[in-house]
């Protein structure tokens, strides 16, 4: 089973996420999503593997808490969020553009049909002070059974 780590920086009053448009896989594709990527061999856990896409794709190191894991038809996805202020006073989320795939920082309230379906749960379970530690898609476990 493969391994994934996603993750949602926020501002510091909760009203802005920073976002990817992704390109790849093709299902993908033009829409919407939070920071991360695949668990890679050199990665020894999750947090060092959402660490290093962060690195990657947004440039930052940031404080990342974990919200849920859940477990679907892909494999594992682990699930994080952080808060970041720019340090200029905008209120707003650092960031720098380093791969091909788009970053932008977005108002939650105008995401509706913009972002991947899951986004819908995934961002307000992330902004939740209640801890969802595993959850499963239940249409996936019983067919495997």
């Amino acid at each position: 089973m493969k391994h994934y780590v996603l993750g949602f920086v926020f501002n510091h009053n909760r009203d802005k996420v920073l976002l990817i448009r992704k390109n790849k896989p093709s299902w993908q594709a033009g829409k919407w999503n939070g920071i991360g990527g695949k668990i890679e061999d050199k990665d020894i856990n999750p947090l060092e593997a959402m660490q290093r896409e962060s690195i990657e794709e947004a440039g930052y190191k940031y404080n990342w808490e974990h919200c849920i894991t859940f477990i679907c038809e892909g494999g594992t996805v682990f699930v994080y969020r952080a808060f970041d202020d720019c340090s200029c006073g905008c209120r707003s989320i650092r960031y720098k553009q380093m791969e091909d795939e788009k970053l932008d920082v977005w108002w939650i309230d105008s995401l509706l049909n913009k972002m991947m379906g899951n986004l819908e749960w995934l961002i307000p379970i992330c902004l939740s002070s209640i801890k969802f530690p595993i959850m499963y898609y239940e249409d996936w476990i019983n067919e495997k059974l």
